[in-house]
């Protein structure tokens, strides 16, 4: 029983690296096509659904530290695709909004999910896909230190 449960907690992590692996390089492909990495089409994709939002709220949303984000922001302000501006109400926060240039790229519709995954999943049965969803959850939950 217990090689068992080490021969498919080994399977999981392989399979977690090729997941790893397929993200990463559709990030790279995403970047050389939009300019931009998938943590940064996260963040435009979110601000496209919103007037302002704060750095903090990002981050929550997207689940990334406040200072990833920070960074993040930093550099799609410099592409100018977000502009920073102070709340109204509390000058202390930053709020952050995207450029008719940030609107122009989600306009373009990337997809944060290869192309061909994206088909396959269609192609699922409504609760195969929610059970997919689940067990992704599930893992992440998992791993969350």
């Amino acid at each position: 029983m217990e090689k068992n449960h080490k021969n498919l907690s080994e399977e999981i992590v392989v399979t977690l690296r090729q997941i790893s692996r397929a993200m990463s390089i559709y990030s790279k492909s995403l970047e050389k096509h939009y300019g931009l990495t998938s943590p940064q089409l996260m963040i435009l994709q979110e601000l496209s659904q919103n007037e302002y939002i704060a750095i903090g709220e990002i981050a929550k949303k997207i689940s990334l530290s406040q200072a990833t984000v920070t960074d993040i922001i930093d550099r799609l302000s410099m592409k100018g695709l977000v502009s920073r501006t102070k709340n109204s109400l509390d000058r202390r926060q930053v709020l952050i909004k995207i450029t008719p240039d940030g609107k122009n790229i989600i306009n373009k519709k990337p997809s944060l999910l290869q192309k061909d995954f994206l088909t396959k999943f269609d192609q699922l049965q409504r609760w195969e896909q929610h059970l997919l969803l689940s067990s992704v959850e599930k893992i992440a939950s998992m791993m969350k230190s």
